[in-house]
């Protein structure tokens, strides 16, 4: 089976941001970043009350616990939005054309050839693929991943027929 398929800067982002979410590791740490980093904000109301007498601790603690509260709703939608200006920045850093514009994936017998403008790669085993909404994702390593963009099939019949025979590299 043969695919052609253009990625994109925002194919790369998407690969990146579930990657985030569903990483144990990058999971551990947005819960520590997000729910336990802020005790310092309950902290803090001690710390101040001990420097300054003239402001009562319940007013700090009232202050504090809304910056505590806020930090909880808001911290993902922030974290992601400069998650996703990371990536941007990394990608501007150096030449990574070669990483996107059109790709031809092709299922041999004996693994996964993905060729690009610049590159021709060939992978006889992958980790796992995992389906999310706009992208089958193969991953070639824990941290890599060969993208493809879900439009790239014309039917639902041939996204299943093409992720049935990815069992076979597993």
């Amino acid at each position: 089976m043969r695919l052609e398929y253009e990625l994109t800067i925002q194919d790369y982002i998407d690969y990146n941001i579930y990657h985030m979410y569903h990483s144990p590791t990058m999971k551990r740490s947005l819960i520590i970043q997000r729910f336990f980093a802020p005790i310092v904000f309950l902290i803090m109301p001690l710390v101040l009350n001990l420097l300054s007498d003239d402001i009562p601790l319940w007013y700090w603690y009232i202050i504090f616990s809304i910056v505590f509260i806020f930090w909880i709703i808001f911290f993902p939608k922030v974290f992601k939005k400069s998650y996703i200006k990371r990536i941007k920045k990394l990608l501007d850093e150096g030449k990574n054309s070669y990483m996107f514009g059109k790709n031809i994936l092709t299922l041999i017998e004996d693994g996964i050839i993905v060729k690009t403008e610049a590159i021709e790669s060939k992978y006889s085993h992958i980790e796992k693929a995992v389906v999310t909404d706009k992208h089958i994702l193969i991953y070639i390593s824990a941290v890599s991943a060969i993208i493809i963009p879900i439009s790239c099939f014309d039917t639902v019949e041939d996204k299943s027929t093409f992720i049935k025979m990815l069992e076979k590299y597993r």
